[in-house]
């Protein structure tokens, strides 16, 4: 948005900038008519992440039609220096995010081969991992009350130096005591990171929020899979991948100057607004996150072990297919968030959870390209299922219960993941087959496709004051909600709404040539 000073100049009201100035300049032209030519200069508020949107918002400040559209790669609504800034700092901290909660997962087939363990320990290492999660449970609700922003970056700082203590394991069981610590802080960093961009992103873009923090993590996850060769390469090797952390200390102290606190936590927190929990709520998300974590911590965690083990994969191997699997869906997170955002959390949540579960099961009984295939588009529909799903656990509960909801719902799903993966191992061991005890999982998350699709509240493009009406209504931008939203009536959150029609800035000329400068 911005203001008009005469009929030349132009500065910023509030939008994602440090800086901002858009100058005219108008010639005489031919034929009696006038040449105008247009200049904008800015500075993103938007930390690391700059080099990759300056090109893209110097594009759309280009355009001569000032009318605003909707660009995939950002909010079809006002977005401020703050709220710019707090998502970006985000996505940086689930970079670190996404690396600190795959390595173990990525690593044990060739920890396990180290120190002569086998498939049961494995699984059985990584079920007992998930005893972390209470490390988060005890400590995450006090983000309700001192704020997101202090926990993120203690999280941060004590799952990072956890994990690099694993380097220097002795044996699988020392290996899963470090990681026990350091997953648990992933953990409720994850909750943390999505909590805090959902509660501070405009009510039609949540969703997108959420997803540029999990293409982050996803990108994250993938620097895993780049060093993981390293691990194949000679005996130990693995211990290289635990080691890296240590390079996100530098990244994480700079990022911490950037990382301001939601503001819907400091409205609440400065009139004290109650915390009452919705139970119904609670155990309705808390049922869909158990059952499908029972299917999705063994179909990820054990793909290496059974690419391994029944495919004959090496390690450079295991890494080629996880890249070619997983790349797609970096992209298809980001239009799903979208979708999302547009089309509502339930229809695009429930053919994610449902069908990605489907096809990741099948790429468990094929072989060759079908596998790949299979396999691809199956976390592609899982991935374009998170935007959707995720902003349940904040978005129902009220600002000062979101932390401990989030606390206590990771718990469940924590628990969920140990379940599926004892049970993985156990029915692997019986069977002896790793890929058919998979894929007899996979009836859980079908059945939480059908409840997202009948049960769940609609969410989209709703403030989350309408669900959690003892909240303090906020201003649009600066010190308030963000704006664009549409109010409901707290008993019927099932309501499908759109955006508001962006306004065109106020020029007084219309131009036809554009020069845009970005620094």
């Amino acid at each position: 948005m911005e203001e008009a000073h005469g009929d030349d100049t132009f500065s910023l009201v509030t939008g994602p900038f440090r800086s901002y100035r858009r100058t005219l300049e108008v010639r005489p032209g031919p034929a009696g008519r006038h040449e105008v030519t247009e200049r904008t200069e800015f500075s993103l508020a938007v930390p690391l992440w700059g080099p990759v949107v300056r090109p893209l918002m110097a594009r759309a400040l280009a355009d001569t039609d000032r009318h605003p559209r909707n660009r995939w790669w950002w909010s079809a609504e006002v977005v401020g220096h703050r709220t710019s800034e707090l998502i970006g700092a985000l996505c940086v901290i689930s970079v670190m995010a996404g690396y600190l909660g795959v390595v173990i997962g990525q690593t044990i087939t060739f920890a396990a081969a180290d120190f002569g363990r086998t498939d049961s320990a494995q699984a059985n290492t990584l079920a007992a991992t998930r005893i972390g999660v209470l490390v988060s449970v005890l400590a995450i609700h006090r983000a309700d009350r001192i704020g997101r922003r202090p926990l993120i970056l203690w999280f941060t700082t004590g799952a990072i130096l956890f994990t690099v203590a694993g380097a220097a394991a002795p044996n699988l069981a020392a290996l899963g005591a470090t990681q026990t610590i350091g997953r648990g802080l992933t953990t409720g960093l994850i909750t943390l990171i999505m909590l805090a961009a959902t509660e501070e992103a405009p009510a039609g873009s949540r969703a997108l929020a959420i997803s540029l923090a999990t293409v982050s993590a996803a990108l994250g996850a993938g620097m895993v899979v780049w060093v993981l060769p390293v691990a194949g390469a000679a005996d130990g090797g693995w211990r290289v991948v635990y080691v890296v952390p240590l390079l996100f200390l530098p990244v994480l102290w700079w990022v911490a100057r950037h990382l301001p606190e939601t503001r819907r936590f400091d409205a609440a927190a400065e009139v004290g607004a109650p915390a009452a929990v919705n139970w119904w709520r609670f155990t309705l998300i808390g049922a869909a996150a158990f059952l499908s974590s029972i299917y999705l911590s063994p179909a990820s965690q054990l793909r290496n072990e059974f690419l391994s083990d029944d495919r004959g994969f090496s390690a450079a191997g295991i890494s080629l297919f996880q890249l070619v699997v997983a790349a797609p869906a970096g992209v298809s997170i980001v239009v799903a968030g979208r979708a999302a955002d547009r089309l509502g959390r339930r229809r695009v949540g429930a053919v994610g959870v449902g069908a990605g579960a489907v096809l990741s099961a099948i790429s468990y009984q094929v072989g060759g390209l079908t596998m790949w295939l299979t396999a691809s588009v199956g976390v592609i529909l899982a991935g374009a299922a998170f935007p959707a799903t995720r902003g349940y656990s904040t978005e129902l509960f009220p600002t000062r219960a979101r932390a401990r909801v989030g606390g206590l719902l990771d718990a469940v799903t924590v628990t969920g993941s140990a379940v599926g993966l004892v049970v993985a191992g156990y029915l692997s061991h019986r069977w002896d087959s790793l890929g058919d005890a998979i894929t007899v999982l996979a009836v859980f998350p079908v059945l939480v496709a059908a409840a997202i699709l009948f049960l769940f509240p609609e969410t989209a493009a709703v403030e989350l004051e309408a669900f959690n009406p003892d909240d303090p209504s906020l201003d649009p931008e600066n010190g308030g909600a963000s704006s664009g939203g549409l109010r409901a009536d707290a008993t019927d959150p099932g309501i499908d709404g759109g955006l508001p029609e962006p306004q065109p800035s106020p020029d007084s000329h219309e131009p036809t040539a554009d020069t845009i400068a970005g620094s």
